[in-house]
């Protein structure tokens, strides 16, 4: 062969190598729900993944020995993250089933195959098992989420359906490269079990001056898939009615006078319905209410003028639990209603409790602080030290448990809730 034609061959090989797409597998994959429906958990699910690459992206799935089917993605570009952001909700599924998926492209690349398990049929009494974690903040003692790493290979080793988290999702919601790191250590867990997420301090904007004040910033909507407005939402789940709520910047924004949820406000009067539909609802044993800044609990994290606007609409729909973050110590709490704290025999046994269970549900990643509380009238559990937390709970008809563990697997406390 002639240099000539040495030459025109090597730059033929470079030219077509350089017009394909960098081979690139889907990345940060992470399940959700987005649908508004009440039976979205037995029908639906959303699939969201990132991919440095424009394809055409598709997520194929298959329940049992079923045929494969495929359904096409749509796709955003994400300056803050620098990736192509796909998204796909899939419907029509049976109630129950377990579904095999895999996402991405012929030409892009495809991720391995995961799985996920549908909910059962609205209003069942059949077993189900929720994980509970929050504040997986990446600050200066997981800088790369590695403390966060530890809670997924925990999580991970029970059946969970799916997961609830207590929000603080990342150190600067701002920051594109923060939820890249966040849903690639978390995707062991939310590429099989849906993530629903509620926002923390961290996650929204603080600045006052801004017309964004306490709302997420636009690459929290561009990575999440969530129902409603992505911040305040609720789902059914069996017999269990989910609801999610934003405290915003809360201790900030008292402290300036412009807080949410206030009386008469469209996010007070959307929670006030919400939870009058649940508590009618004869299908809904359980109302389990999930948020950022507790609503009850020892020390600086407390907001009193969040727990003043919150707790009146605790008391009056007869929420069974509530499920908070913040600080990052793990607490629990005697049933209270009205300011009144109750009474039990057994420290770990909730037998008709006329109130509402209150839990800090500790860190699963930001650095643990907080001790102390354990002199509080209504304070049954608190940590003596500072470690990571994460819990995991099963609903199984009227009756509610209740684990939590440690970051070595250990289980610090236990409770049971029957109605």
């Amino acid at each position: 062969m002639t240099n000539n034609k040495l030459t025109f061959t090597l730059f033929s090989i470079l030219t077509v190598l350089f017009a394909l797409p960098a081979y690139s597998q889907p990345q940060q994959i992470h399940l959700s729900w987005s649908s508004t429906k009440k039976n979205a958990t037995e029908n639906t699910i959303a699939v969201t993944w990132f991919d440095t690459n424009l394809v055409k992206g598709v997520i194929s799935y298959q329940a049992n020995a079923e045929a494969w089917k495929s359904v096409p993605a749509k796709s955003v570009y994400s300056e803050s993250t620098k990736m192509h952001v796909y998204k796909v909700a899939l419907t029509g599924l049976k109630p129950d089933t377990r579904y095999k998926y895999k996402c991405g492209s012929d030409n892009g690349g495809w991720s391995q195959e995961y799985s996920f398990k549908t909910g059962p049929v609205y209003g069942s009494k059949e077993k189900f098992v929720v994980g509970v974690w929050g504040d997986t903040q990446d600050n200066e003692f997981n800088e790369q989420f590695q403390k966060s790493a530890v809670i997924v290979d925990q999580i991970q080793k029970h059946p969970i359906q799916f997961s609830v988290h207590m929000g603080d999702i990342v150190d600067n919601g701002s920051v594109g490269s923060k939820w890249k790191g966040l849903f690639s250590t978390t995707q062991p867990v939310n590429a099989n079990a849906p993530f629903m997420p509620v926002t923390g301090n961290h996650d929204v904007d603080n600045d006052a001056k801004h017309p964004g004040y306490q709302k997420p910033f636009p690459v929290f909507y561009e990575v999440n898939n969530l129902p409603g407005n992505n911040i305040d939402y609720s789902f059914n789940y069996g017999n269990t009615h989910f609801v999610a709520i934003s405290s915003g910047h809360a201790k900030g924004a008292e402290a300036a006078g412009d807080f949410t949820f206030a009386p008469g406000s469209p996010e007070y009067q959307w929670l006030e319905a919400d939870l009058s539909k649940a508590r009618s609802d004869k299908k809904i044993d359980w109302i389990i209410l999930y948020m950022h800044h507790p609503l009850y609990s020892f020390g600086w994290s407390h907001v009193t003028g969040w727990q003043n606007r919150i707790t009146p609409l605790v008391d009056k729909y007869k929420v069974d639990l509530c499920l908070a973050g913040h600080s990052h110590v793990y607490e629990r709490h005697r049933a209270i209603r009205n300011t009144q704290v109750q009474t039990q025999q057994d420290d770990h046994v909730y037998l008709k409790p006329e109130g509402t269970v209150y839990i800090t549900n500790g860190t699963a990643g930001g650095s643990p602080q907080g001790l102390g509380g354990s002199d509080m009238p209504s304070m049954i559990f608190t940590n003596k030290v500072k470690e990571y937390n994460y819990a995991i709970m099963a609903v199984e008809g009227r009756t509610i448990t209740y684990d939590v563990y440690n970051q070595d697997g250990k289980k610090v406390d236990y409770f049971t809730l029957k109605k």
